[in-house]
Parts: C-alpha cells; sequence; structure tokens
C-alpha cells in the first residue's frame, strides 16, 4: 500500500484528526474512488506516518481520524544529497529525480555547468511540477521523508555552497578511480554529482579535485546521466556497510 501525502500544518496528532488537500485530494478522491470508511496511510514528509480511516470528503478536502502511528520507516540512515545538472531532455531529469527519490535520496540540487545545455533557471510551473513529481515518487515507494529540491545554482556557487562538506563524488567517465564508493566516518552525509550529458569540462574537473571532491569512474561503460544518476545512489544506499 502507498502512502499519501499532506503538509504538517494539516495534521492535528491531539485530536487525532488530519485532513488531506490540494493535488492529492484530486488523486484520492477523482482517480482513486476513495469513499469514507477506507483506510489510508499518511505521512507528512518529515517521518511521521498516519495510519487513517477516512470519515469525511468535502469540495476540496478530505478529512480523516489517525487510528494509529509509525516514525521513520525504512529511510536509510546515510544522508544522500543529489547534485545534477538539468538535461536537455526534460522528460529524462523528470526521470532521474523520480528514480533518485525512490531509491532515498535527501535533496536534489540542480547545477548550471559549462556542458548544461538549458541553462535557463527553472520557472516557478517547472518547479512546482518536479516538487509534485517528488511526492508522487516519495508516496508510490513508501518512504515518509519528503527529499528537499533546492534552487538551480552556478557550478561556481555549488562549489562554494559544499566547501565544508566531507564525502563528495564526482561520476566522472574518464575518471580512472574504478574503487567503491566508500564514505568518510566522520560524517553520515555524502553528496553525489551528475553531470549533463557532455559531461564536465577540465577545468570543472580541476576545481572540483582542488576542493576534496573524490572523482569516481562507473565502469568502462558510458552511461547517459540520468544512468549514472540512479547506478551511483542505488550503489551508495545499497551498501550495507554505509547503513
Amino acid at each position: 500500500m502507498e502512502y499519501y501525502y499532506t503538509k504538517k500544518e494539516n495534521v492535528d496528532p491531539e485530536k487525532k484528526q488530519l485532513v488531506v488537500d490540494d493535488f492529492e485530494f484530486k488523486h484520492l478522491v477523482k482517480v482513486l474512488r476513495k469513499q469514507p470508511g477506507e483506510e489510508i496511510t499518511i505521512t507528512d514528509g518529515e517521518c511521521n506516518i498516519y495510519h487513517c480511516i477516512i470519515k469525511i470528503i468535502g469540495k476540496d478536502k478530505i478529512h480523516c481520524e489517525i487510528t494509529g502511528t509509525d516514525f521513520n520507516l525504512f529511510e536509510p540512515k546515510v544522508n544522500v544529497s543529489l547534485y545534477i545538472s538539468p538535461l536537455r531532455n526534460a522528460a529524462r531529469f523528470e526521470f532521474a529525480i523520480e528514480k533518485a527519490v525512490e531509491l532515498g535520496i535527501y535533496s536534489i540540487h540542480p547545477v548550471i555547468t559549462d556542458y548544461t545545455v538549458n541553462k535557463n533557471i527553472p520557472g516557478r510551473s517547472k518547479s512546482d511540477r518536479l516538487k509534485k513529481i517528488i511526492i508522487s515518487a516519495m508516496s508510490q515507494s513508501q518512504r515518509c521523508f519528503l527529499p528537499v529540491l533546492y534552487d538551480t545554482v552556478t557550478f561556481s556557487d555549488m562549489i562554494s555552497n559544499t566547501k565544508d562538506l566531507k564525502n563528495k563524488i564526482v561520476m566522472y567517465e574518464f575518471s580512472d578511480d574504478r574503487s567503491g564508493i566508500k564514505p568518510n566516518n566522520e560524517t553520515e552525509g555524502l553528496s553525489v554529482l551528475i553531470g549533463p550529458e557532455g559531461g564536465f569540462s577540465e577545468n570543472e574537473i580541476s576545481l572540483l579535485k582542488e576542493n576534496n571532491w573524490q572523482v569516481k569512474s562507473l565502469g568502462e561503460r558510458k552511461l547517459r546521466a540520468e544512468t549514472a544518476a540512479i547506478v551511483s545512489i542505488f550503489d551508495i544506499i545499497s551498501k550495507p556497510k554505509l547503513l
């Protein structure tokens, strides 16, 4: 059973009540045809899980009774942040974001690089679409943490913003380092950087090395950017030693 999402301010734990609204309301009522008396599971995206019974379906809200709660089920213990260049094909970029969320990513940071084809900062409509994709992927994969989508930044700003972070890894097709992704034990956080279709420039790789990014390879085969993102995240999250 997949989870559904509602904002934390829609939950009243003391009264054991919550409300579902916005596009999730439309999904539950118009698409899934949910009825009063049915059981559903809701998350607020902050690791709280609410087992509920639908009591009233209004014009634009579902009113539910909370019958039980859980907290932080099945979330990865390693906090992985994905830094990724927007791709030429918007559908491929959305696919990468969707699958990264399903796998367990904690935050997403779009980065404009030298070879990024579409250097325009996404407008509100595109950002809203991405946020809906993130919520849907979280719900479908039974995650209870809603990954944060940060504003798009330039490559130089990304370097500056991450200068104090440890465990920084960039996937680069010309790297000779095929060793596994090993986190620094001093911190649970790990940042992964994926470039656009054209990869990274030599200048960008030099800057990354100067700023303590580990430059890694995913092997001999040349992968699409969205595939590289999925493989990298799975490699990190699926390894028991990282958990």
